[in-house]
This record gives structure tokens, C-alpha cells and sequence, in this order.
């Protein structure tokens, strides 16, 4: 799997003036772009709505809205790579930014070696998870289907009195018939014999 570096857009949510210039120093030389800055929680929300970037780093305190507060919204609204900023390396900070939708965990004052292996590692483990949400999610449906086309067979066969075979056969020509998927048709299968009783 290669994780593509080059072009990537990030906001930087931080609150001390010389960390925001190196960081924004240190992205800008591997090839990201800085697409906005924020010294606050709820203005770096914000950015993340307008600008839609590909990551963001954000520190874990600044004025107002928290890191991890901002991190859990954006998280809920549009999940992006986050990379949580802090000064403080105890046990509970990190499972608080983790908890909250984190991917990363940099400590400063951060070397700018550790900057962009901590990025594409965030990037690399966003992308993990988001693929291991979409499989779980269509394991669920197929899971889903089979049970209504299973249920939806067994109707068929009872009413028409044909076979397994048959009734599997039945209901997929009508689902070709209808240009519909084998869900759609083990439904109205199962609504009508709900309704006829």
C-alpha cells in the first residue's frame, strides 16, 4: 500500500506561534499544503467544514474548545487523519485524543523528524480503519440479504409450493424483471405475504 504524500492539504489548529511556523515549515518542505491556521477548538471546527482538508494537526489545549473536543466533532461530522498535539505525554491524554478519533500522537516540542512519519503513519491508519468500517458494513448487508432472501424463499415456496431450488430461481427472475437486487425482492416478498396473512 503506498500512502500518497504529495498535494495533501492540512490545517494546523495551534495556539503558540513558533510551533505553528514549524510545523507549517516542516509540512510545506515534504510537499503538503497549509490550507488554514486556527489558535482555537471551535475556529479550527470551522476550517475543517469550509476547507475540507486531508489531515489536521491539532493541539490537545487551547483556548475555548479543546483539542479533543474539536477532534470527537470533526470526527462525528466528516472522519479525517487527526494528529493530536501536546505537551503532555501521560497515559490519560493519550486515550482521551485516541478515544476522541486521533490516529497519531506527537509530543512537543516536536522534532520535525518525528513530524511527517507521525503524518503518514495517521494517514496510513485512517485509511485502515475507514476499509475495515466498509467491509464490516457490507459483511453486515450480505449478512442482512441472505436472511430476507432466506425467510423470502420460504414464503415462496409454501404459496407456490415449489422447491428450494425453484423458489430461489422465481425470485431472481423477478428481481431481473424488475431490475431490482434480491433484497428489494425478498422484501415486497415478505411485506406482501404480511399483508395477504
Amino acid at each position: 500500500m503506498t500512502i500518497k504524500t504529495q498535494g495533501l492539504r492540512a490545517i494546523i489548529c495551534e495556539d503558540e506561534g513558533v510551533t505553528v511556523m514549524q510545523l507549517k515549515k516542516g509540512l510545506q518542505r515534504a510537499g503538503y499544503e497549509v490550507v488554514g491556521e486556527a489558535v482555537e477548538g471551535a475556529r479550527g471546527l470551522e476550517l475543517a467544514r469550509e476547507l475540507e482538508p486531508d489531515f489536521i494537526l491539532m493541539d490537545l489545549t487551547m483556548p475555548g474548545m479543546d483539542g479533543i473536543t474539536a477532534t470527537r466533532k470533526i470526527m462525528e461530522e466528516r472522519p479525517i487523519p487527526i494528529i493530536i498535539l501536546t505537551a503532555y505525554s501521560d497515559n490519560q491524554s493519550v486515550e482521551a485524543a485516541l478515544e476522541a478519533g486521533a490516529c497519531a500522537y506527537l509530543v512537543k516540542p516536536i522534532d520535525s523528524s518525528q513530524l511527517i512519519p507521525a503524518v503518514i503513519t495517521a494517514i496510513a491508519r485512517f485509511e485502515m480503519m475507514e476499509n475495515v468500517k466498509r467491509e464490516n458494513t457490507s459483511v453486515k448487508d450480505a449478512l442482512e440479504t441472505r436472511k430476507l432472501v432466506e425467510r423470502a424463499k420460504g414464503i415462496v415456496m409454501e404459496r407456490k409450493k415449489m422447491t428450494e431450488a425453484e423458489a430461489f430461481r422465481h425470485m431472481q427472475k423477478m428481481s431481473r424483471d424488475k431490475c431490482q437486487t434480491m433484497k428489494q425482492t425478498a422484501t415486497e416478498v415478505i411485506n406482501a405475504d404480511s399483508i395477504l396473512g
